[in-house]
């Protein structure tokens, strides 16, 4: 039976860091079953060298996050072929990185993923990758590049100016893996919120692949890639403009979000949906009363309800008022530097000198 390479290639945003951890986690256990987590190329539990080199081949420069290995591609990908020769008859070696799905975008790295393949006719390939509803994708990916501190402009601005097309044409973003390897070879799923739950994720992904879930393997503990509190997204954007130190950034940031869980408050309440449908009952219950002289329907037109909300219209302004806060607490920390050297200066000044030193 021939060696095979599985090709994880993303989606962003579709677990592939939660997946990743847990592939790197259970390694051992998964090795026991004929599934391989490649160890060459991997770091922080992923293979993403292997899509770097050849979008930096390929000339691309933003969101390389620091890659600049002068390592050429082939010997890289000529590596992994050699670790999956290396397997025993009829076992799988799997890569994973998210930044696969974005040689969609860049049509001369794809050519170099395709010279790289016709160098391995002895392997076996498949390609598995997640998509989600666009809007709830395009939603997260945009948090995501808040979160990392990438300069982005509002939800419109980044969505038509500063995100590659394979984030919304998933006919783009598959483009050069259909055309390599066939449709046969790729297999496609939908990721939804259920798969958040307990291993479900984890679940789908071996299944999917024919590969059983061992009975031993558990997740990392904690969250992989924790996103923002969308209610905070627009503060952070602001901060991302200002040149902070990190823990002055991180501290603005955890007093936000401090505020922002007071306001929810600590004590279960009720729904909107039953706060709405008792105000109803109690409306046609009064209204039908003998005497009553009320506008039942007017009444009812107006049942509780939240404000819309307000965050798309004053994301700007939050943004703006945040990069103000920020300059000024940078401000604020340079001033503190400069006033602890007068004050140490002033205390040396202050401090009665001996006699007996010559330096006095």
């Amino acid at each position: 039976m021939a060696r095979e390479l599985i090709l994880h290639i993303g989606h962003f945003k579709t677990g592939t860091t939660a997946l990743q951890s847990y592939l790197d986690y259970n390694r051992d256990l998964l090795a026991e079953a004929g599934l391989h987590y490649a160890a060459e190329t991997r770091k922080h539990a992923k293979h993403s060298a292997l899509a770097f080199s050849l979008l930096r081949r390929a000339g691309v420069s933003e969101l390389m996050h620091g890659y600049a290995s002068p390592r050429p591609p082939g010997r890289i990908w000529q590596a992994l072929f050699d670790e999956a020769r290396a397997l025993p008859d009829g076992h799988s070696l799997l890569v994973s990185s998210e930044e696969f799905i974005r040689l969609g975008a860049h049509p001369a790295a794809a050519t170099l993923l395709r010279q790289q393949i016709n160098q391995a006719p002895d392997l076996r390939f498949r390609v598995i990758a997640y998509l989600r509803p666009p809007q709830a994708h395009l939603q997260s990916w945009y948090n995501q590049l808040v979160k990392m501190g990438i300069p982005v402009g509002s939800f419109a601005t980044a969505l038509s100016t500063q995100m590659e097309p394979i984030h919304w044409d998933y006919a783009l973003a598959l483009k050069p893996w259909l055309e390599i390897f066939g449709a046969g070879a790729v297999i496609l799923r939908p990721y939804d919120p259920s798969l958040r739950e307990g291993v479900a994720l984890y679940a789908d992904f071996l299944g999917a692949l024919g590969f059983p879930v061992p009975p031993l393997a558990e997740p990392m503990p904690g969250d992989p890639n924790r996103r923002i509190d969308p209610r905070r997204l627009a503060y952070h954007r602001g901060l991302n403009r200002v040149d902070l130190p990190r823990h002055v950034r991180e501290l603005m940031n955890a007093h936000a979000q401090a505020s922002l869980d007071s306001d929810d408050g600590d004590r279960p309440g009720r729904a909107l949906a039953t706060i709405r449908d008792e105000a109803r009952r109690g409306i046609e219950a009064v209204a039908a009363l003998s005497g009553a002289a009320l506008d039942a329907e007017t009444m009812l037109a107006a049942l509780p309800d939240l404000p819309e909300d307000p965050a798309q219209d004053l994301d700007a302004l939050i943004a703006l008022m945040a990069g103000e806060i920020g300059r000024l607490r940078a401000h604020v920390v340079s001033l503190s530097g400069r006033i602890g050297v007068l004050e140490e200066a002033a205390r040396r000044e202050a401090t009665p000198k001996d006699p007996r030193d010559p330096e006095a």
